[in-house]
């Protein structure tokens, strides 16, 4: 009497777990609340020098912020971390 046992495996796409897509998603949160904070907040002034802060250090630091976010979901999306899942069929014959 033979006995085969075969162990399969489902592959699937780790997704939302993929920690590229959580970095990807908290960098780009950031990044956005600079851009916008470049336009609509007060920089404020320097204290040390007495002088008008730049809003655009704000501006150019979440643009990066937002480019590198999407670095990150283009390369989630293209090379996707492909975790096995494994399935138990056992064929007695």
């Amino acid at each position: 009497m033979s006995q085969n046992t075969q162990n399969t495996s489902k592959r699937r796409s780790a997704g939302t777990f993929d920690i590229r897509n959580i970095i990807a998603l908290l960098l780009g949160i950031y990044g956005i609340v600079l851009v916008l904070c470049s336009f609509f907040l007060d920089p404020g002034v320097d204290p040390d020098t007495g002088g008008l802060k730049d809003s655009a250090d704000n501006l150019w630091t979440g643009i990066g912020l937002v480019a590198v976010a999407a670095f990150f979901f283009i390369w989630a999306w293209l090379n996707p971390i492909v975790v096995q899942t494994p399935t138990e069929e056992t064929e007695v014959k």
